[in-house]
C-alpha cells in the first residue's frame, strides 16, 4: 500500500505523478522559498475569491502574500513571486471558471509562473480538493487546502537532511503526528462507505467511533476547526481516485491512498489501515 502522501508534484513515480508534496530537492530551496512573495490569484467567481482570501489571511504563515485579480498578472512577470490558485480536473462538477492543469488535477496549486493552463515544470505544491464544490462549499474547501499547503511547507522546512524531503521518503512517511488519530471520531459522507464483503462494521474496522453523515456536517467541522473529529474525502482525476483522511482542526494529513477512478469510496482496507496507524501511534 502506498502510504501517507499528498500535496505537490513533479516526479513521475509510476503509480501516480501526484503522490508526493513538493518539487523541492534541497532544504536550501525551501529556505529560499520563504523569501518569495505569494500572489493569491482571484478569479471572477465571488465565492471562490472570498473564500481563498479569507483562508490565506487566517492560515497562511510560510511566506508574505498579496492578492491580485487574474487579469493583473502582467505586473508579476518579473520578480521573486509564486502563485496560488485553483486547478479544475476534467471530471469536476465545479462550475466556476478557474484554471486547469496539463496533468489532470483538482485542487489548489502553487506555481512558479501564472498560467490558466498549469504546466508541469511550473508546479511547486498542491492540495487536493473535492470534485463537487457548490457555492457554499468554497469556504471549507479553501480552509482545508490552504492549511494542507501551509502544513507541508512547515514540515518540509524542518527536515534534517535533503533526503528527508525526497519524494519517495515523503510518500512513505509523511511527518504529521499520527497520534492525532487517537480518540477522534471519523466522519464519512453518506454514500461514501463501502464495506461490501466485510463481516465487520466501520467502528470495528476503525477501532473507534465512525459515522456516515451529511457533507454539510463535515464542512461544519472544518469551519469550526473541531479538534474531536477526522473526516474522509476523495479527489478524482482521469487516472486515479485519491483518498484522504484529514483532521478537522488544522487539516493534518493522517492517511492517503490512490486507487482506480471508480474506487473512491472508503472501504474496509482503508479503515484497517487507519486502525494500524493508531496502533503504532499508541505504542
Amino acid at each position: 500500500m502506498k502510504k501517507l502522501a499528498l500535496l505537490s508534484c513533479l516526479y513521475f513515480l509510476g503509480f501516480n505523478v501526484f503522490a508526493q508534496f513538493g518539487n523541492f530537492k534541497k532544504k536550501d530551496d525551501l529556505e529560499k522559498f520563504k523569501d518569495t512573495k505569494l500572489i493569491v490569484v482571484l478569479f471572477p467567481d465571488s465565492a471562490y475569491t472570498f473564500s481563498i482570501a479569507a483562508a490565506v489571511e487566517r492560515y497562511w504563515t510560510f511566506t508574505a502574500f498579496e492578492f491580485a485579480e487574474d487579469t493583473s498578472m502582467y505586473k508579476y512577470k518579473k520578480g521573486d513571486y509564486a502563485f496560488m490558485y485553483f486547478s479544475k480536473s476534467k471530471g469536476s462538477k465545479n462550475k466556476a471558471k478557474l484554471a486547469s492543469c496539463e496533468e489532470d488535477f483538482n485542487g489548489l496549486v502553487i506555481t512558479k509562473k501564472f498560467s490558466r493552463r498549469v504546466v508541469h515544470d511550473n508546479l511547486l505544491a498542491y492540495a487536493y480538493c473535492s470534485n463537487r464544490i457548490d457555492t457554499s462549499d468554497w469556504e471549507s474547501e479553501m480552509t482545508r487546502a490552504v492549511q494542507l499547503l501551509n502544513n507541508y511547507f512547515n514540515y518540509a522546512v524542518q527536515a534534517k537532511s535533503n533526503s528527508d524531503i525526497n519524494p519517495t521518503r515523503m510518500m512513505n512517511k509523511y511527518p504529521s503526528d499520527k497520534s492525532l488519530l487517537l480518540d477522534k471520531k471519523l466522519l464519512i459522507e453518506t454514500g461514501q462507505l463501502d464495506l461490501k464483503g466485510s463481516k465487520l462494521d466501520a467502528m470495528t474496522l476503525f477501532d473507534g467511533d465512525a459515522e456516515e453523515v451529511d457533507i454539510d456536517d463535515i464542512y461544519k467541522a472544518i469551519k469550526w476547526q473541531d479538534n474531536t473529529l477526522l473526516y474522509y474525502y476523495y479527489s478524482k482525476d482521469e487516472k486515479y481516485c485519491n483518498k484522504l483522511v484529514i483532521s478537522a482542526a488544522n487539516s493534518e494529513l493522517m492517511y492517503f491512498e490512490s486507487s482506480r477512478p471508480d474506487k473512491c469510496k472508503c472501504n474496509a482496507k482503508d479503515l484497517k489501515a487507519l486502525k494500524d496507524l493508531k496502533t503504532r501511534a499508541n505504542k
